[in-house]
């Protein structure tokens, strides 16, 4: 079957209120001295913020328990039981410090099986972890339209995807959501823009660029400028920026502290002038990037 047309739109199951954050508890999981209950507080403290859904994966495990990550956004969707909750397959903790890929169907399918039995109903969203690694894409893409159709899991999508990629998997099936890396400066928006003209929700991971990238304010200095102006943190103004200017996308934030959380999630409520509008797209041209 030939490639869709990058023109053509998606008939997405998959969509979430817009001008909002996404919490990520991939951090809040694996990070150095993480527990669960400072990742519990993180994720009551979100939800009552009203984050917009939780993200989280089967890769998100401890040594003792694989499904660390699906618990904790379970939790979530305890205290706001509508939450959307976003996990992935195929992606998983193999040792303390060792993790493997698996994309093949048996294992995708055994993956989702084990998110809806923990999270207590179908996941909202199941995504493809790595993408970018499996062998066989289209035998992929074929178990997870499956399990859309026979209700295990609300909807389906593809993480570390390129171009060539989604144009694959969307020969084969309906794609209806998009997670790729996009930090401030540090990524490219051309999977974006795809899904952006395709009607597919794209979801920003890392959009502060993770902890190897060079400070925000080092990277977007004229938003920070802004941000000084506007009496509010660097982080609150780059996310209202990039809320204003990339209509479709979701970013997910991984933050581990209430504090850093609640000012991510604040974002939203942060008036974008032109002077901020101005000075993250400049920011984002001096790097490269164009939206």
């Amino acid at each position: 079957m030939r490639p869709r047309e990058h023109r053509e739109r998606a008939m997405t199951r998959f969509s979430l209120p817009p001008g909002g954050v996404v919490l990520g508890v991939a951090s809040l999981v694996l990070k150095e001295g993480a527990t669960i209950d400072g990742a519990l507080e993180v994720v009551r403290a979100a939800v009552d913020a009203g984050v917009r859904a939780i993200d989280t994966a089967r890769a998100y495990a401890t040594v003792d328990d694989d499904a660390a990550g699906e618990r904790i956004a379970q939790a979530a969707r305890a205290q706001a039981p509508g939450i959307p909750i976003i996990t992935k397959a195929g992606h998983f903790r193999v040792a303390r410090a060792a993790w493997d890929v698996d994309g093949s169907p048996e294992r995708v399918r055994a993956d989702a099986l084990r998110s809806r039995e923990v999270l207590g109903a179908p996941p909202s969203l199941l995504l493809l972890h790595r993408a970018d690694r499996v062998d066989d894409i289209d035998a992929s893409v074929r178990e997870l339209a499956a399990l859309r159709e026979e209700g295990v899991v609300e909807a389906i999508g593809l993480s570390n995807a390129s171009v060539e990629l989604l144009d694959r998997a969307r020969a084969i099936a309906e794609i209806d959501a998009v997670e790729n890396r996009f930090g401030f400066g540090v990524d490219p928006a051309t999977e974006y823009r795809y899904c952006v003209e395709a009607g597919i929700p794209f979801l920003a991971y890392a959009p502060f660029g993770g902890p190897k990238a060079e400070p925000l304010a080092t990277r977007v200095p004229r938003v920070a400028a802004a941000a000084t102006a506007h009496g509010t943190s660097v982080h609150r103004a780059a996310l209202a920026a990039m809320l204003d200017a990339m209509p479709g996308a979701w970013p997910v934030i991984g933050s581990t502290r209430v504090e850093s959380v609640l000012d991510s999630i604040a974002a939203s409520a942060l008036a974008v002038d032109d002077d901020l509008r101005r000075a993250f797209a400049e920011d984002l041209r001096s790097r490269g990037v164009g939206l």
